[in-house]
């Protein structure tokens, strides 16, 4: 072990949907790189995260949930997760607690891939603050010990951080001697386009009916970047939010227009804190019928595995 040696490594973030991944991330980061809603699904891309510290970066792999649906952007979806896993350095697989006590079928998959080509495993088991007293958390440890074997368990509460300070230092401990993979002032790899897409995509979670985000993407047209301009410095966006159906269309659109005013005007101000400038955003919506299913579709819409 070299003490004083730079260390660097990339970590996958895995687990069930909606246990708590894209707020890890963006706890870890400091930045917002990671969507975040209460509805399941929220993550479709490999969103890295970069952490720089002293002698130190770790690059965090956010990943999709797994998922029990079989349409090709589901199928998509598991094999980036999977894959994330199998080719990290370490896999930090994030365990919810539930009253039933059963781990599924999906967190032993990923528990196994992480396993693969000398990986590292972690789980933290995330929402500790729904119990009370640490003696609660102990069938846990000793169910996920005995059926996973990892190198480390972890209790943390993404929601109140308590735990955040313990599994960072567990992660780097585990972290391979190895120069910088990315430059030091660098947080994510996504460009800014990407993530004010996912802003937008944020808000069509938080706003509309379950039916609707998940057969929604938004693509980012247009991004014209002003803010160099000594008179008005700006970004102008022209984005799309294209549906399965004309009836979910009726449903982004809203009555007079006022729901896809109320998206814009949110996603907006996300993207000014974001961006450090004004922004002026554009969205259309159109349909493009069941493209979820469609394996063209998906390529040309930016999902690959």
């Amino acid at each position: 072990m070299e003490d004083n040696a730079f260390r660097s490594g990339f970590v996958a973030l895995v687990g069930e949907p909606n246990v708590g991944k894209s707020t890890l991330i963006n706890s870890f980061i400091g930045e917002k790189v990671a969507i975040v809603s209460p509805k399941a699904q929220t993550t479709r891309h490999r969103i890295l995260g970069i952490l720089n510290r002293d002698a130190m970066q770790i690059v965090f792999t956010d990943t999709p949930g797994f998922c029990v649906k079989s349409n090709a952007l589901h199928q998509t979806m598991r094999r980036i997760a999977g894959h994330a896993a199998a080719d990290a350095d370490l896999t930090v697989l994030i365990v919810a607690l539930r009253k039933d006590m059963v781990l599924s079928e999906h967190e032993h998959i990923l528990a196994q891939e992480g396993r693969r080509n000398d990986g590292k495993l972690i789980v933290a088991l995330n929402k500790i603050d729904r119990v009370k007293g640490k003696e609660a958390l102990l069938p846990w440890f000793e169910m996920i010990e005995k059926t996973f074997e990892p190198d480390r368990i972890v209790p943390i509460s993404g929601l109140t951080g308590d735990g955040l300070d313990a599994l960072l230092s567990e992660i780097s401990a585990l972290m391979p001697v190895s120069d910088p993979l990315f430059p030091l002032d660098m947080h994510t790899d996504q460009a800014e386009r990407l993530l004010c897409a996912e802003l937008i995509r944020e808000q069509l979670l938080l706003g509309l009916e379950q039916e609707v985000p998940h057969g929604a993407v938004v693509l980012i047209d247009e991004f014209e970047d002003l803010r160099d301009d000594a008179k008005k410095p700006m970004c102008r966006l022209y984005g799309r939010i294209i549906v399965e159906r004309e009836s979910q269309k009726g449903i982004v659109v809203g009555k007079q227009g006022k729901k896809i005013k109320s998206i814009s005007t949110k996603a907006r101000k996300g993207m000014e804190e974001m961006l450090g400038a004004p922004v002026f955003l554009r969205l259309e919506v159109s349909v493009d019928k069941n493209w979820t299913q469609s394996e063209a579709a998906l390529r040309r819409y930016g999902f690959e595995s």
